[in-house]
């Protein structure tokens, strides 16, 4: 992966956005799924951290606090939390912004390169994702329960963030943040029923978890 190299303002702030969530990634899989600790995964947050080393563009563009919020949501202490939210929910939803920005024609060079490497090292986890779940968790109406659980507040901290997230990247590149959850789920909702979880059961929870009911 190449220097960072001729990025304006917002695109640095996309940068300190996904250090932090994929620093984070990284952190939970180390503690407690370290088959999921690639090295893929930590190529990317070195380069990630080297390029963008502190939070100063989040604390101007006032978007610091909720990110540290749904970073201290998304922690968990343990392999089942880690699994939910970091591997199933957190890295679709990484995959989504990495293909969503790396096809548009209004980011550097430098970035869609990010892009390509963070979509492919969130995939080969991905790949992992099912087995794991099915053997740490299981599958099913006991999966969903637990999802339902974990997943709520990271998903309500999402949405608090996204209001954040339009203001700085919709006018300049064309991505809000609905269009982004909506190919989100796009993707989680498959993935999720290709574990036994009802459909009709999960878009109801995801729509209300998204809503802050």
């Amino acid at each position: 992966m190449s220097a960072i190299i001729g990025i304006d303002r917002s695109e640095l702030l996309l940068w300190a956005i996904l250090r932090n969530f994929e620093s984070l990634a990284l952190r939970q899989y180390e503690l407690y799924v370290p088959t999921l600790a690639g090295e893929e995964k930590r190529a990317l947050v070195a380069l990630l951290s080297s390029q963008v080393p502190s939070d100063e563009v989040l604390d101007e563009a006032e978007l610091a606090v909720p990110v540290n919020d749904l970073v201290a949501g998304a922690t968990g202490s343990d392999a089942v939390h880690t699994l939910i939210v970091q591997g199933l929910l957190l890295e679709l939803l990484g995959q989504t912004i990495y293909q969503s920005f790396g096809q548009s024609e209004l980011v550097s060079s430098s970035t869609r390169t990010l892009c390509a490497d963070g979509l492919a090292a969130s995939q080969t986890i991905s790949k992992k994702i099912p087995a794991l779940i099915a053997e740490e968790i299981g599958t099913g109406e006991s999966l969903f329960q637990t999802l339902m659980i974990v997943s709520r507040p990271v998903l309500r901290q999402l949405d608090t963030l996204g209001v954040g997230l339009d203001q700085h990247f919709s006018a300049r590149f064309g991505i809000c943040f609905a269009d982004l959850m909506g190919e989100f789920a796009a993707d989680f909702i498959p993935a999720c029923t290709e574990l036994g979880l009802d459909r009709r059961k999960l878009v109801g929870f995801l729509t209300g978890a998204l809503m802050g009911v």
